[in-house]
């Protein structure tokens, strides 16, 4: 078992959504990748470029909004540090395909890492 713990990066993201109208369900719509990594499962693609000296692995996850009924595609993506040591998962960020000015540099995630992890 992992322990999944929510960065205050994404918890902004979160609420963030939430308040938005196309996005009421964003908490469901994610909570079977959270009982994935509880479960150890380090789901999605590794997202390469992220060199840190830190011994975690960093991952992107796409998950569907069913507030927009269009699938993956248009959905969430959670971005997320494994650090398989410890089995802690850091959840860092989450965005919307659709919302482009939300998209974190590869840069903006290892800022995000060395601040939360």
């Amino acid at each position: 078992m992992y322990c999944v713990e929510f960065t205050k990066r994404f918890e902004q993201d979160i609420d963030y959504y939430r308040k938005k109208k196309k996005y009421h369900h964003i908490e469901d719509d994610i909570s079977s990748i959270i009982d994935n990594l509880e479960n150890g499962e380090l789901i999605g693609n590794e997202i390469s470029g992220i060199n840190l000296e830190m011994s975690g692995h960093t991952y992107k996850v796409r998950a569907v909004n069913t507030d927009t009924k269009s699938g993956k595609s248009d959905g969430y993506r959670v971005i997320y540090y494994a650090v398989q040591d410890d089995k802690t998962v850091f959840l860092l960020t989450i965005y919307s395909k659709k919302d482009d000015i939300r998209i974190p540099t590869n840069n903006e995630i290892i800022g995000i890492i060395e601040q939360y992890c």
